[in-house]
């Protein structure tokens, strides 16, 4: 069974990643909304970190 610090550590990827994808899903599903697929893509990974770094900050690790 995986301790905090697993978990913590695997969210501190994950969702970055989870929000990279996001970003290419948006862009995938709405090709006439005008968005770079390269702003889209970075901003889903910049929300991703921010929220692996609430959730981190949350649980007592930074």
């Amino acid at each position: 069974m995986p301790g905090n610090d697993e978990i913590l550590g695997f969210v501190a990827y994950a969702l970055p990643v989870a929000g990279g994808l996001a970003g290419v899903a948006y862009v995938n599903l709405h090709p006439e909304a005008f968005i770079n697929p390269v702003l889209a893509v970075a901003a889903g990974a910049v929300a991703g970190w921010l929220l692996a770094r609430v959730l981190r900050a949350v649980l007592g690790r930074r």
